[in-house]
């Protein structure tokens, strides 16, 4: 066994897991995870005609999750992927009609319910992810476009637009909980609603970017029982306004002094050539805004002030906030910082680890729903790292790759553990 293959787990971890898991040896680990992974899928509903039916829409499945993990970066990288590994699926899955091609996947892949798929990823990483953060859960909103999916308008085809796709990161998970595709046509703001309404939200917090700060979508938060942390900029000019005249220096100051009805933070953080200060203030003081009673739930206004200097060069940066949160600081600052989870930990990786904008594909369900197998391998990925001393994650698939079979036992160890 290689020193990439080498599972650094304790003589206590091990038992942890055959406890957790009921089996008697360690070998039996893949055998059990791999065997729960395929049943979780044999509830997906399959619309193809029986009596055409060669492949089972689980094993397709199956085989996207194992490729994609090992570097797959389109459909007929796939295809090879489920040749090379032919004996090891073997084990574990029917795998009736032979190997598909892979045109035949990306077919496959088109017609499965993308929210039944979902629903059913994020159940099975939740069910063997036996270690969660602690504290309140916060969710952070936000919208990606996968450019590689667009064309030009040509003189043989229409303007294809891109997947646009609205995605919720948890924190306390390291997953995507959800994603909804955005409409041709229409923008994030009327798709909030609909995401929201398929989530249980009771007693997390929920942030997006100003586009998305309107009444009704923090009305619908408040009516779920949730709690908001969002910012408000010039899609709200006299809000915005408002609030900037309010955080003057003098309220600035007497909020630093210790006003009884706010709270203040201060944290400085060395970047690259920069030195940076964030402040954040947070004040209960909301009724001299008149339509306050507008804004459901709405308990408190919020401002982050950002100092870069560099080269004897200072910049200040405001931004503003609202909230349902009574004053908490501690609690709204951790809510503005996590926001960029769903950017730096989903969306960038989306592209730099799994290259989704080098991919083609025109057909948006397939597309969306190997990015909702992309997101699932992420979350996997995010969670196991910890144990590759901290290599990026764009590393651990390429390593994954390199030898999958060895690998895989190891990874669901650390998964399990993480």
């Amino acid at each position: 066994m290689n020193k990439n293959n080498k599972l650094n787990v304790t003589k206590e971890q091990m038992s942890y897991l055959k406890k957790k898991l009921r089996i008697r040896k360690m070998e039996d680990i893949e055998t059990t995870v791999l065997k729960d992974l395929k049943e979780t899928f044999k509830e997906l509903k399959d619309t193809r005609q029986k009596s055409k039916t060669h492949y089972k829409i689980w094993d397709i499945v199956c085989y996207v999750i194992f490729a994609q993990m090992s570097g797959a970066e389109d459909w007929e990288d796939i295809e090879e992927f489920i040749y090379h590994h032919y004996d090891f699926f073997r084990k574990f899955l029917l795998m009736t009609g032979g190997v598909p091609n892979y045109q035949t996947i990306e077919r496959v892949m088109s017609i499965i319910d993308s929210k039944e798929l979902e629903r059913m990823l994020v159940e099975f990483i939740k069910k063997i992810t036996f270690n969660q953060k602690t504290g309140t859960e916060i969710l952070n909103i936000d919208g990606r476009v996968d450019c590689g999916s667009s064309r030009r308008s040509t003189s043989y085809q229409e303007k294809i637009t891109p997947l646009n796709v609205l995605n919720v990161y948890s924190n306390k998970y390291g997953i995507c909980l959800a994603s909804e595709m955005i409409e041709d046509k229409t923008n994030e703001i009327t798709t909030i609603p609909t995401i929201l309404e398929r989530l249980n939200i009771k007693d997390t917090i929920i942030t997006w970017d100003a586009l998305n700060t309107q009444k009704r979508n923090v009305e619908i938060v408040k009516n779920k029982k949730g709690d908001y942390v969002v910012p408000v900029k010039k899609n709200h000019p006299n809000f915005n306004v408002d609030l900037e005249l309010y955080f003057d220096e003098r309220t600035q100051e007497e909020i630093k002094a210790g006003r009884s009805d706010s709270a203040y933070l201060k944290e400085a953080e060395k970047s690259h050539s920069c030195f940076i200060t964030y402040e954040y203030f947070q004040t209960s003081d909301i009724k001299w805004y008149s339509e306050y009673k507008e804004w459901k739930g709405l308990n408190s206004f919020g401002m982050v002030k950002k100092t870069i200097e560099r080269n004897k060069e200072t910049i200040v940066e405001k931004r503003f906030y609202i909230s349902s949160l009574f004053i908490d600081i501690e609690l709204f600052s951790r809510s503005i910082r996590e926001h960029w989870s769903v950017e730096n930990k989903l969306h960038w990786h989306l592209d730099f680890t799994f290259k989704e904008d080098k991919n083609t594909t025109q057909n948006k369900n397939a597309l969306m729903n190997l990015q909702l197998i992309n997101k699932f391998c992420l979350g996997i990925f995010s969670r196991i790292k910890s144990f590759y001393k901290n290599k990026s994650l764009r590393r651990i698939r390429k390593i994954m790759g390199m030898d999958f079979e060895k690998n895989l036992i190891k990874n669901i160890c650390y998964l399990l553990l993480s």
